[in-house]
């Protein structure tokens, strides 16, 4: 792909700089900017999203650029372009989209009598009680020892406290961008969804232990290719994976909904290309920038890659493509990934300032209690709560 951007733009050389992901891609990013000789785009492959750098004044404003050339910002994941600005300036533009689905074997439905996966997001009667009632059919016993999960672990962690319509911020943390306040411990949806999630594993057993899904994860990269899982939530990240199973029949479902006609909170993860001030070519910066999100450039990262394109008028086109790798899925279980973004919205890890902090010291320890079954959520959280906001205070002002 950058091949085709020098065809394109012969006066533009494009230096490659390869770093792992995570804390090494970290290092290697502020060392660049600490020498002054910044990336002329980066993206987020760490847990620390560009809002840390536009924080401390180093991120490049897009609005002119945007507004000369004339780009349709209309087009892209509007939930992930908010997230894209930084006290009303556009910072960044998002790159692709990793949504979350329900995967689940068709092998094992049919072997206890169990119709299909919902394909409509709009379904009502699709529920989380519905989910953990199939759960509970789908899985089996030999004595007193569960041979085959109904459920993969459902989302654990913070995650976890969205699955019942809550949350543990207020609204308008993911437009400014900082985690200012925590709500968690007073919102019964956010206890319930924890509390729930690991109910799935400690109380009805329907969802593996960690100690469970190593034993029956030997000798295969991902649990549910194990055979032995009836269905689980996770995001299209494993497509290329599942695409190699050839023991079994698998499918593609839409996420439950919460109980009480609550509305749908789950996230997607998002990409994003941005800048830094100080690039040594600033045009040719923004040019590279221009083109990576170019549906000419999302046709090949990420279309063949496979996450989404960014771009919404795409999604018949990653349909297209992918549907040669994965016959098995039809024509509506392919809807089912190209919507799921419609219903899904961006998370506080990549997105704000300060909560990787707060979850690292505080969040993630005390929800451990609670997969371990050490505490109730109720407790856990109730215990966390002074903390995250100790943490809170300390992080804000920025």
């Amino acid at each position: 792909m950058l091949d085709l951007f020098e065809q394109k733009h012969p006066n533009i050389k494009v230096n490659r700089v390869f770093a792992p992901g995570g804390q090494d891609y970290i290092t290697k990013l502020d060392l660049m900017i600490a020498s002054g000789d910044p990336p002329a785009i980066y993206g987020p492959f760490s847990d620390r999203g560009y809002r840390y750098y536009a924080a401390k004044g180093l991120s490049q404003e897009l609005d002119d650029f945007v507004a000369r050339d004339k780009v349709n910002l209309d087009d892209f994941h509007q939930d992930g372009l908010k997230g894209c600005r930084w006290r009303g300036k556009l910072m960044a533009l998002p790159l692709d989209l990793w949504p979350h689905v329900i995967f689940y074997n068709r092998h094992i439905f049919r072997e206890a009598g169990v119709a299909d996966l919902p394909t409509d997001w709009n379904n009502q009667e699709w529920t989380t009680e519905r989910y953990e009632e199939l759960a509970g059919k789908l899985t089996k016993r030999e004595g007193n020892r569960v041979v085959q999960f109904g459920s993969d672990v459902y989302f654990r962690g913070w995650p976890a406290g969205w699955v019942y319509g809550g949350d543990w911020f207020p609204p308008d943390t993911y437009t400014t961008g900082i985690v200012a306040e925590f709500i968690g411990d007073k919102d019964p949806r956010v206890i319930n969804g924890v509390q729930w999630t690991a109910d799935l594993i400690n109380k009805l057993h329907y969802a593996p232990t960690p100690a469970q899904a190593q034993q029956i994860q030997a000798g295969v990269p991902v649990l549910f290719m194990s055979g032995k899982i009836g269905m689980g939530v996770a995001d299209i990240g494993r497509l290329s994976r599942y695409a190699k199973i050839k023991e079994f029949e698998w499918g593609v479902g839409v996420l439950p909904r919460p109980p009480k006609g609550e509305p749908r909170r789950h996230h997607v993860w998002i990409d994003y290309w941005s800048m830094i001030k100080g690039t040594k070519n600033l045009e040719g910066a923004w040019q590279l920038l221009k083109f990576m999100v170019s549906p000419e450039a999302q046709e090949i990262y990420p279309i063949q890659y496979g996450p989404l394109s960014s771009l919404k008028s795409l999604a018949s086109t990653w349909s297209k493509y992918h549907a040669k790798n994965l016959p098995n899925l039809s024509s509506k279980e392919f809807q089912v990934i190209t919507d799921a973004p419609q219903y899904q919205v961006i998370d506080p890890e990549n997105w704000t300032v300060n909560f990787s902090v707060i979850n690292a010291q505080v969040m993630q320890p005390a929800l451990d209690k609670v997969y371990l079954g050490q505490e109730s959520a109720e407790q856990a959280i109730k215990n966390m709560a002074p903390k995250v906001r100790k943490v809170i205070e300390e992080t804000k002002n920025v």
